[in-house]
């Protein structure tokens, strides 16, 4: 059990490292116990109950900061693998030799005292820097105070003064800094709690600096970052007149299906852009549901938003749609735009209305009339839609993304091709998915899709992205879309794909892409040899599909082997004939995955395998060829959803705005919360810097869905983000020297060739990242110097 944790850079690299000490003598959380516990406290002692409680003296943990969040287990490098009871534990550099020594109380024991070897008295073989602070009559020892380093250009390290720690424990009141080869620290600025600051320039390093409140002056700004600059985007949603916060019902998908790794009624809502009033300015729909309809927003001329609510869904047996994916089009070319809701969820019967999609038609002003008789009937459970014209007779046909069949997770399901036949103004689509995409059919979990001319031939392709499932390439052959994923050179990294953007981030002239996935902050840990797996049939034959998630894990002997992901609880609720099987908490868990079940038993089952996790950019190598590099790490915290690209610093080079988390996960891995909404810089050959919130502006820290651009009134650049049972949130970006660029209708892509000789490309999508369509601008920086625009027949014009 773990009792304590500190962390400090016991190796003087820079990065903080991780030592965690073992707790209890005896498990008090054991399950075998609990459950004796419940059923003999009335009848058994005191000591018979402590006799039942399991002892097992385990090492502490020790474990090295390598960089940008990522640690390596070095327990036994650094001599921590002695099994003891450990609990209190305080470090100090108790030598004076420039490392921190560790010193941990141990139960019934004589405390264990750890001497750093790193560096020796009279050799230093990575500095170091120790600060001291002294406050005034009232707070002797400085207790607040904050100190920041900056060093070798652009490194940065920061320590809050307060010393006590971790469990019963208080370490040295004094800041410690491992610098690694560094010799002299640029500049150190103290805050203090009175909002006095001190900056003291050019220090010496290995040594015990000395600060003092009464040098320090009052500042006003003193709990700012020092590096101060104008945030990219600001939180506007105050000021447009929006109060909107999505709701939900409480649906439990674990009641139906126990072992499911995370809900799959909890994905809304959706969120579309354009102008459906003709006003010249861009309003947003928000996808609705059973506890609140489907929403709009008009923008008006001083921008702010006026509320209107979609119609009541005239029959009766489809009210309790959820909307997923929304696409706001021109589906009977009258020159308004007509909205398309597809249905998705997982809390209806499998097969019945609440799955129907819906069109709404725009009568030009901005109010919409549901047309009952223009779609084809399709019971799937689904996600995304996406338009482009594939078959070139000038209006705009769909792609709609199948997710699951509820009840039957992670059984694949259907996407498909809706072909616009409308005429004389009457709408109609017409499903074709059998004559021009036949490999659609159980193509997976589909989460979102993208088209776009991913091997630059002029035909628009279509890209899928998925749970357990590669992300997934189907090139347009004359109108009839191939799966060439297996040439793609990623087909083989399988993941749970959320979204996906395109955007020409390397100026090469085709177009990259970033896909969001689970991201590297979870339980669930994959690669090629230890893949997350899921094995799916009635086990039981009580025709209740089983979806039995493993992972790999290391045993008592430390040697990974394949367990089940969730607990024996969850699993003997949904396989009651396992409990038989395993009769304590104990057999169970020593038991890996292949003692479940037998050859026959898993003879037929579905088999699915994820060995990726990570978000990455997918680099175009060109002629359908691709590369995976993972984003930074600051993107793997959360699963990524929401993606808007555009160059948001105006250096030319495209940005990437993102947001995620998902609060809908099962209980014993927790929600994914991590992400507060994130913004990368591109430097214009497909690496990125994270920026902080104070550099961004950019704060999404609920359950954060969709992301969207659109022009705001007097020529703003906005971004909206959706958030699942929280607030729709509107940023503006802030920036100078730059215009918003409004494109037809048929407008295909953009070519924009920059001050330093580059081409990027930009290409016009219906829908672009999770549940989420943009408006259709181009932005431009003093960084472009000639814009042009192609259109679907192959026209080019100069607009710049």
């Amino acid at each position: 059990m773990e009792l304590d944790t500190f962390a400090a850079d016991f190796d003087n690299d820079g990065y903080r490292d991780m030592v965690v000490t073992n707790g209890y003598p005896r498990d008090v959380t054991d399950h075998d116990f609990v459950a004796f516990r419940a059923q003999s406290s009335t009848i058994a002692s005191k000591e018979q109950l402590m006799a039942e409680i399991p002892q097992i003296k385990v090492s502490n943990y020790a474990f090295r900061n390598t960089g940008h969040l990522k640690f390596e287990n070095t327990t036994k490098k650094w001599g921590m693998d002695i099994p003891s009871f450990s609990n209190g534990a305080v470090y100090a550099d108790l030598d004076n030799d420039g490392d921190l020594d560790y010193v941990i109380n141990n139960i019934n024991e004589e405390a264990t005292f750890y001497e750093n070897t790193t560096n020796q008295p009279g050799k230093i073989n990575a500095n170091y820097l120790e600060i001291q602070f002294k406050g005034d009559n009232r707070n002797l020892n400085g207790l607040g105070a904050w100190a920041e380093i900056h060093y070798d250009s652009a490194r940065l390290q920061v320590y809050e003064n307060s010393p006590y720690r971790g469990y019963l424990s208080t370490v040295d009141n004094k800041a410690y800094f491992g610098l690694d080869k560094t010799k002299n620290i640029d500049s150190i600025i103290i805050r203090w709690p009175n909002h006095k600051r001190e900056i003291i320039r050019n220090v010496p390093v290995n040594q015990l600096l000395k600060v003092d409140i009464k040098n320090a002056q009052l500042a006003d700004n003193w709990n700012k970052p020092s590096p101060a600059g104008a945030a990219s985007f600001h939180d506007i949603t105050g000021s447009t007149g929006i109060d909107y916060k999505h709701q939900e019902s409480d649906y439990i998908d674990f009641n139906t299906e126990r072992l499911l790794p995370h809900k799959l009624s909890q994905y809304g809502p959706g969120l579309a852009a354009g102008d459906v009033d003709n006003n010249g300015l861009d309003d947003i729909f928000v996808g609705g549901n059973e506890s609140s309809p489907g929403k709009y927003f008009l923008q008006q001329v001083d921008g702010t938003f006026m509320t209107h609510v979609l119609p009541v869904i005239t029959d009766r047996s489809m009210r309790g749609s959820e909307n997923m994916g929304l696409l706001l089009f021109d589906a009977d070319n009258d020159g308004d735009q007509d909205l398309y809701c597809s249905s998705g969820s997982n809390e209806f019967p499998p097969g019945t209305k609440s799955y129907q999609d819906q069109l709404f038609v725009n009568d030009g002003t901005g109010n919409f009339l549901q047309d009952t008789a223009a779609l084809p009937v399709n019971y799937t459970s689904k996600s995304c839609v996406k338009a482009i014209d594939i078959d070139n007779d000038g209006d705009l046909d769909l792609f709609i993304g199948g997710r699951v069949s509820p009840g039957r997770y992670p059984e694949p399901v259907s996407s498909f091709i809706y072909r616009n036949d409308t005429k004389d103004g009457k709408i109609k689509f017409t499903d074709v998915t059998d004559d021009v995409a036949k490999e659609l059919k159980n193509a997976g979990l589909v989460c979102d899709a993208l088209w776009t001319d991913f091997d630059n031939d002029g035909w628009i392709d279509l890209i899928v992205a998925g749970e357990w499932m590669p992300v997934t390439f189907f090139k347009n052959k004359n109108g009839h879309l191939v799966n060439v994923t297996k040439e793609s050179g990623v087909g083989n990294e399988t993941g749970w794909w959320n979204s996906i953007a395109g955007g020409d981030f390397d100026n090469d002239g085709d177009i990259d892409y970033i896909v969001g996935n689970l991201g590297e902050n979870s339980f669930y840990r994959a690669d090629d040899k230890y893949p997350v797996t899921v094995y799916s049939k009635d086990f039981d034959k009580n025709k209740s599909y089983d979806a039995i998630t493993t992972v790999y894990l290391k045993d008592v002997q430390g040697v990974k082997r394949e367990y089940t992901a969730q607990n024996r609880d969850d699993i003997v609720e949904q396989l009651p004939v396992l409990k038989k099987k395993f009769l304590t908490y104990k057999s169970f868990a020593d038991a890996g995955f292949s003692q479940l079940f037998t050859e026959e038993q898993l003879r037929d089952a579905l088999v699915l395998h994820a060995n990726d996790f990570r978000s990455c950019l997918l680099k175009n190598l060109g002629g359908g060829k691709f590369e995976m590099h993972p984003l930074p790490a600051m993107a793997q915290l959360a699963p990524i959803y929401g993606i808007v690209t555009d160059d948001f610093n105006n250096d030319g080079n495209l940005d990437v705005a993102l947001c995620g988390n998902d609060f809908g996960t099962e209980v014993t891995n927790g929600r994914y919360d991590a992400m507060n909404g994130l913004l990368l810089s591109g430097d214009g050959n497909g690496n990125f810097t994270p920026q902080s919130i104070s550099q961004s502006g950019l704060y999404v820290p609920g359950d954060a869905k969709a992301l969207i651009k659109l022009k705001g009134a007097g020529g703003r650049y906005l971004l909206a983000a959706s958030q699942n049972r929280g607030p729709l949130r509107i940023f503006s970006h802030f920036t100078d020297h730059q215009k918003l660029i409004p494109l037809l209708p048929n407008d295909k892509a953009v070519l924009l060739t920059l001050t330093n000789g580059h081409t990027r490309k930009e290409e016009i999508c219906h829908g672009s990242s999770f549940l989420s369509q943009s408006s259709s601008f181009i932005c431009t920086s003093p960084q472009v110097k000639n814009i042009v625009v192609i259109n679907n027949k192959g026209e080019k014009r100069n607009i710049q």
